[in-house]
């Protein structure tokens, strides 16, 4: 029981100690206290969108993956995990310490920018995302 509660603790330790990297380029910061009170008045004079107009807005054409040492843009083609499972809910048995294909197949640490945010899997396999061969 204590070796399993050990066990356990290391796990945990490996996952949170993982440094989570800058924002990708020209992507804003999450804004923290007094800085998301302070609107530039050009943003506050002019919305993104008006009415039904912001429901037909189609999403970004690709998104922001740090893997290999730098930030990449992919697509839903380079690398379809991004786009399918944002939050890896549905891959931790790869991305996961403690799931049961974890390190089973080559590849490696993945941070997917949410904006603002990120999302961490401690080891992604290539083939669920190309563009970080």
């Amino acid at each position: 029981m204590i070796a399993r509660f050990i066990l356990v603790l290391v796990l945990l330790e490996m996952a949170l100690s993982q440094k989570q990297p800058p924002p990708p380029p020209g992507a804003k910061p999450a804004c923290r206290g007094r800085s998301c009170l302070a609107i530039q008045p050009a943003e506050a004079e002019a919305p993104a969108c008006r009415g039904r107009k912001c429901l037909a807005l189609p999403p970004p054409p690709f998104k922001w993956v740090y893997c290999g040492g730098s930030w990449r843009q992919v697509t839903p083609t380079t690398c379809p995990v991004a786009f399918s499972d944002p939050d890896f809910s549905d891959h931790q048995c790869v991305c996961s310490p403690s799931g049961s294909l974890y390190q089973t197949y080559p590849g490696g640490s993945m941070w997917l920018w949410l904006s603002p945010g990120f999302s961490f899997c401690a080891h992604m396999p290539r083939c669920f995302c190309p563009a970080c061969n």
